[in-house]
């Protein structure tokens, strides 16, 4: 799969020109897992980018939905300090990419893909709720 240039994380377009991008946890890592793999703030916001659908079929708590294809009109509301902590996640970490892209495009500077809603779970040692 392609990603459409504007949504790739900014250090992604660099990796780019030297290895493949892979979108799984499971695969070889590219510029958001290392994200992933550095510790997740605590106090962080974090930011389901999944549907509507998909978020009340099963989210973590403290979650706020906000799907990928309305981030860049509603997240100022959500989140206007461009400094504060973020972690998005979706089905499998793609999506989350993609935002973080965009995010970053916007001027965040503290946002991180934490991948899959099931595999944040855990490392944040939580539950998904219905």
């Amino acid at each position: 799969m392609t990603w459409a240039s504007f949504y790739l994380p900014i250090d992604a377009h660099m990796a780019a020109q030297e290895e493949p991008h892979y979108h799984h946890e499971s695969d070889q890592p590219h510029a958001g897992s290392r994200q992933r793999e550095q510790a997740l703030p605590e106090d962080a916001l974090l930011i389901d980018v999944r549907s509507y659908a998909e978020y009340m079929a099963g989210h973590l708590p403290d979650a706020h939905c906000l799907p990928l294809p309305q981030m860049s009109h509603l997240v100022s509301q959500m989140a206007p300090d461009h400094d504060a902590p973020i972690v998005l996640y979706c089905s499998s970490g793609g999506r989350a990419e993609q935002a973080l892209g965009l995010l970053q495009r916007m001027g965040y500077t503290n946002v991180r893909n934490g991948g899959g809603a099931i595999a944040l779970g855990k490392k944040l040692g939580k539950s998904i709720e219905h």
